[in-house]
């Protein structure tokens, strides 16, 4: 979830939750499942998507076509047919400041988050299980840590813009060199950033400016 505000074209070409509505459109399980897909593997059609998910067509067709209503899903230029059309994701941003609004007037916005986190942590584990099948160069390649640091919501918001023009500078670069024809040794990775504050303990108050 990400804050537009302090960097508007970021996310300029991303479809927006900004309401209950779009929310509602986006939280149903199998679309979440659907983009999920997509996410990892860039395209597919329905008939990829129900063989994958264990539905029918006419389930994952139907979802596209919604998901597709809101600029979740686009369908891909120049590619299929008209009985068959490959989708791909429209990507997603739910501004920073539309965040508590929602949560506040629907828990919804709650269980979209705990999914999301749980999603993140089981493509980890899926990781953590294989590797020892694994090439040791992308063993060597991974990384999960985790840092604790004493910030301003300033500073980290500094980090947070920062960390994101180094995703940007390496995704970026590596999708020219792909669109070049450098495929050799590529693999889709994910790659997950969070940053937010700890609860404060009963007896713990926010320091002094």
């Amino acid at each position: 979830m990400s804050e537009e505000q302090a960097t508007p074209d970021r996310f300029a070409a991303e479809a927006q939750i900004t309401n209950v509505q779009s929310l509602k459109a986006f939280a149903h399980p199998l679309r979440m499942r659907i983009l999920e897909y997509l996410s990892d593997h860039e395209e597919a059609t329905s008939t990829t998507l129900a063989k994958h998910l264990g539905e029918s067509t006419g389930q994952t067709s139907y979802h596209l076509r919604q998901l597709a209503r809101y600029g979740f899903v686009k369908e891909v230029e120049g590619k299929g047919t008209a009985r068959e059309r490959w989708w791909r994701s429209g990507g997603l941003n739910i501004p920073a400041a539309e965040v508590q609004t929602l949560a506040r007037q629907t828990p919804l916005m709650q269980t979209l988050a705990e999914q999301q986190a749980h999603t993140r942590t089981e493509k980890m584990l899926q990781f953590t299980r294989r590797i020892a099948q694994e090439a040791p160069e992308w063993v060597e390649a991974s990384a999960n840590s985790t840092v604790v640091a004493t910030l301003t919501a300033q500073e980290m918001l500094a980090l947070r813009e920062e960390v994101w023009d180094v995703l940007d500078k390496h995704t970026d670069a590596a999708k020219a060199r792909r669109n070049a024809g450098e495929t050799a040794g590529r693999r889709r990775a994910r790659i997950h950033f969070d940053a937010f504050p700890l609860a404060l303990d009963e007896d713990e108050h926010p320091e002094e400016q």
